[in-house]
């Protein structure tokens, strides 16, 4: 029924986003009865369970920490949410998962290894919960934690990525039940736990539908598929049907709500669809990726606008090291998982563009590297992006792009990408957002006309 290709196998991804209560739960068993033959399941933790795990992470460094009403709260919320757990087979791998919590808990200030710990054992105890939730509903499924797999990982955080060769070697997922499979997490060249970057649980579901051969992948998301605009700036988008692989990757690199841009790469060779439906809605057919097709003349498909963001600028002193302070301030960014919107280098010394919240941790880093450094902070800015397949080389887009925004006296200026031509990135005054995109979603007539 919801195969594409008979006798092949569907990779299904639950989110955060569709782990939130019990009818969540219900709507997750109802999506699995659709496929046939039995999909292999990746699911992510119940929804807000990370961050409070780096909340938690947080506060035992600064000492501010109760373990054991941490601990209770954990308990709690996932018996909440999946009170099956308590009178299942599934109670002890449970309780098993909370005690390596608690311990990797006590251990955080000890060495390293134990956030990693505390971080997977939000995909730990959802896999778990799901496994009893769906085993009461009649759908019987086999919990598999990553190093059950197991899933194999590479490179050295934040780059962590899974290693398609190695997991394709070990991998063990059955084939006569429905494998309920943790997310986001992998095992390293050293056999100890990895994670992958936010969102990660989307690169598991690829990576072992690439592993398997899968007929295809489904995201099951809380919205209906990718947006023309997102819902949050009041107008109602249009669902855009079809996306090539290469626009997917650069929607998804500013557009945290779409899916990781790295879990594109292992469908590209085999041409293995992705599709993003809603949980809630599976009539809707969502949004297809895939294979490049031929759409006629370039056109802007979807606006992202990203508002408060601030170009950092880094004067460097006589004598310093452009070249090495670059590199190096970029290297450590992205160690600490700080999302960097651009950074390069100027005549005036290196400009980092940054979210807001981010500032305090850039300049700390800056000042880790030169303890008098002169660091200046310009005004807030909007970042806006369109996309749409071969619009950064059509000179249509772009002049309609920008005439519209001098139009309304907006002065905008481009920020340069290293992508592959569907994208075109501008900037300016953070308080001319709205009318911008206002404008814009009329311009390129990106609203739903239903």
């Amino acid at each position: 029924m919801g195969g594409t290709v008979e006798g092949l196998r569907t990779v299904l991804k639950f989110g955060g986003s569709c782990l939130k209560n019990s009818a969540d739960i219900s709507a997750i068993a109802d999506r699995i009865r659709m496929f046939n033959p039995s999909p292999v399941v990746v699911v992510s933790a119940f929804f807000g369970v990370t961050d409070r795990l780096l909340d938690a992470i947080n506060d035992v460094r600064s000492h501010s920490f109760d373990r054991s009403s941490f601990l209770r709260w954990v308990r709690d919320h996932h018996c909440a949410l999946a009170p099956e757990i308590l009178t299942s087979d599934s109670l002890p791998r449970f309780e098993e998962a909370l005690s390596n919590l608690d311990v990797a808990l006590a251990s955080l200030l000890d060495g390293d290894g134990a956030e990693v710990s505390v971080l997977v054992s939000g995909e730990r105890l959802s896999s778990v919960c799901l496994e009893a939730a769906l085993s009461s509903r009649g759908i019987k499924v086999r919990a598999m934690w990553a190093e059950n797999v197991p899933i194999r990982v590479k490179g050295r955080a934040p780059f962590v990525r899974m290693d398609l060769s190695q997991t394709s070697e070990c991998a063990r997922i059955p084939s006569n039940e429905i494998p309920l499979i943790a997310g986001w997490y992998g095992i390293d060249q050293s056999d100890n736990l990895a994670t992958m970057s936010r969102g990660g649980s989307d690169c598991t579901a690829t990576y072992l539908a690439a592993i398997i051969g899968a007929a295809s992948v489904v995201i099951w998301r809380d919205v209906p598929g990718v947006l023309s605009l997102d819902p949050s700036w009041g107008m109602r988008g249009r669902r855009i049907p079809y996306l090539n692989y290469r626009e997917a990757v650069e929607i998804a690199s500013y557009s945290s709500r779409l899916l990781h841009p790295d879990a594109i790469e292992p469908l590209v060779e085999s041409g293995i669809p992705m599709i993003i439906r809603p949980l809630h809605h599976p009539e809707e057919p969502g949004t297809y990726v895939g294979p490049s097709i031929s759409i006629g003349h370039p056109t802007v498909r979807v606006l992202v606008c990203h508002r408060r963001r601030f170009d950092l600028l880094w004067r460097l002193r006589s004598g310093g090291s452009l070249s090495s302070s670059l590199t190096g301030l970029g290297q450590l960014l992205h160690k600490q998982r700080i999302r960097i919107w651009s950074i390069r280098a100027d005549p005036a010394g290196i400009r980092v563009l940054l979210d807001e919240a981010d500032l305090a941790r850039v300049e700390s880093s800056i000042l880790g590297f030169d303890s008098e450094a002169e660091i200046q902070i310009g005004s807030p800015l909007a970042l806006l992006s369109v996309f749409g397949e071969g619009i950064s080389a059509d000179h249509h887009v772009r002049e309609t792009l920008l005439d519209s925004l001098l139009g309304l006296g907006i002065d905008a200026w481009e920020l340069e990408s290293q992508e592959e031509g569907h994208a075109i990135h501008l900037l300016f005054n953070d308080e001319d957002a709205p009318t911008a995109v206002g404008r814009l979603t009329e311009c390129f007539e990106l609203l739903d006309a239903d």
